[in-house]
C-alpha cells in the first residue's frame, strides 16, 4: 500500500473478557496529519463458556492454550467475516490485538492469542498482530500502546483516560508525552459483580449498596505500584498477586464500593495539570458511581469529558486499526517515551499474500 486513503478494520479483545470490539475506519493523511472516520462498528459478546476459558487461560497447559488460541482465532475470523459481509466492506488491512494471556515484563514475556493465521486464511485480507513483544524485548513495558494513537488522532485533549479492564492514562502534551496504567478497574469490578451473579455492576447499582471500608481503601492506596514512577504497566498476574488478597475477606458489595473510591482517587492522582481537558472512554464510563467519585476527588478543576457512545466503546479498536496501519507502512507505532524501551519501533508482525507466495515457492 502506498496511498493516502486506507480502509482498515481494528479488532480489540480487552482484559474485561466480555467480548470483542470491531471498528472499520477510513484513515487519511491530510497536510501530514492523520485523520480517521469511523464507518462501521460492532461489539460481539463472548459466550459464557468462552469468557470462562479466557478468564482462566493463564493457568492452562501448553496444549490446551494452543487449542484455545485456534478456537479464539476461529471466533475472531467468523465475527470479522460476518462484519465484512454485512457491511459490504472492502478492507486493505485487519489489525488484531488478540487477547492477552500473560504479560510479565521482568521475564520479558508477553503473549496474546486469537490465531491471526486463521483470520488471514478465512478472510484473505492482510493481518497485523503481535504488537507488544518487540517493545518488551527492547526492555520496554509493552504497554500501554494506545497513547501513540491518541496523540495522533485525539489531539484536542490534554489527557485521554480509558477505564477498561485496567484504567490507563495518556498525557498528550507534545512537551510532556507519556502514558501508563493507573490501576485495575473492570478486571476487579466485574469479578466481584460475578460473585453476585451479575456480569457487571450496571450503573453502579451494586456498589451503591455497599459499605465503604476505610482500612481497605488505605491498604490499596499504600501498594508499592503507586510509588513507582512511569513508565509502568499492570498485568493480570500482578493484580492477582497484589490486589485480590487484600479484597478477599470483604463482602462483594463492600469491595465494589471501596474499590470505586480507590480507582477514582488514583485517577485524580494521575493528573497534575489545572483545568485539564480529559477525554473519558472505556466501559467503566457507563458506571455512574465511578463518574460521581471521579468528580468527588477532582481538586484541580479538571474538565472530564465523556466521549460519545461510539468513542467510549470503540476508541481502542480504532487506535489498534491505526497502529496496524502504521506497522504495515513501516512507520513508528510505539513510542519509547511511553514504554521505556531502548528504541521506538514499528511493532507488529504481518501475514499477507507475500507470506503465502513465499511458502508456496
Amino acid at each position: 500500500m502506498n496511498k493516502n486513503l486506507y480502509s482498515v478494520i481494528g479488532l480489540m479483545s480487552g482484559t474485561s473478557c466480555d467480548g470483542i470490539d470491531i471498528a472499520h475506519c477510513i484513515f487519511s493523511k491530510i497536510k501530514n496529519e492523520w485523520q480517521y472516520e469511523l464507518i462501521n462498528f460492532e461489539s460481539v459478546n463472548y459466550s459464557k463458556q468462552m469468557r470462562k476459558k479466557l478468564i482462566q487461560c493463564s493457568k492452562l497447559d501448553s496444549l490446551s492454550l494452543k487449542k484455545l488460541d485456534n478456537e479464539l482465532g476461529k471466533f475472531f475470523s467468523k465475527s470479522l467475516m460476518n462484519f465484512i459481509n454485512h457491511n459490504k466492506i472492502s478492507a486493505d488491512l485487519i489489525s488484531s490485538h488478540g487477547h492477552t494471556v500473560f504479560h510479565d515484563i521482568k521475564l520479558q514475556l508477553t503473549h496474546q492469542i486469537g490465531n491471526p493465521l486463521i483470520i488471514y486464511k478465512n478472510n484473505k485480507i492482510p493481518v497485523v498482530y503481535n504488537f507488544r513483544e518487540l517493545d518488551v524485548l527492547f526492555s520496554g513495558q509493552g504497554a500501554p500502546l494506545v497513547p501513540y494513537g491518541e496523540k495522533k488522532l485525539f489531539r484536542d485533549y490534554d489527557y485521554c483516560l480509558n477505564i477498561g479492564g485496567i484504567a490507563n492514562i495518556s498525557s498528550l502534551d507534545i512537551n510532556n508525552f507519556y502514558g501508563y496504567d493507573i490501576c485495575p478497574a473492570n478486571i476487579i469490578l466485574n469479578y466481584y459483580a460475578r460473585k453476585l451473579n451479575y456480569d457487571f455492576d450496571k450503573n453502579g447499582e451494586l456498589s451503591s449498596e455497599g459499605i465503604f471500608k476505610k482500612s481497605l481503601f488505605e491498604k490499596l492506596n499504600d501498594l508499592n505500584y503507586y510509588k513507582e514512577k512511569y513508565p509502568k504497566s499492570l498485568d493480570l498476574l500482578y493484580i492477582e498477586k497484589k490486589y485480590f488478597p487484600l479484597l478477599e475477606k470483604y463482602q462483594p458489595k463492600d469491595v465494589l464500593k471501596t474499590f470505586i473510591e480507590h480507582l477514582s482517587y488514583q485517577i485524580n492522582n494521575s493528573i497534575n495539570k489545572n483545568n485539564s481537558k480529559v477525554l473519558l472512554t472505556g466501559g467503566g464510563v457507563f458506571n455512574n458511581e465511578i463518574l460521581k467519585k471521579i468528580n468527588k476527588y477532582n481538586k484541580l478543576d479538571i474538565n472530564y469529558i465523556v466521549g460519545n457512545k461510539k468513542i467510549i466503546i470503540f476508541k481502542e479498536a480504532i487506535i489498534f486499526g491505526y497502529l496496524g496501519l502504521l506497522r504495515y507502512l513501516n512507520k513508528k507505532n510505539v513510542d519509547r517515551s511511553v514504554t521505556g524501551a531502548k528504541f521506538s519501533t514499528s511493532s507488529g508482525l504481518i501475514v499477507d499474500n507475500n507470506f503465502i507466495l513465499i511458502c508456496m515457492n
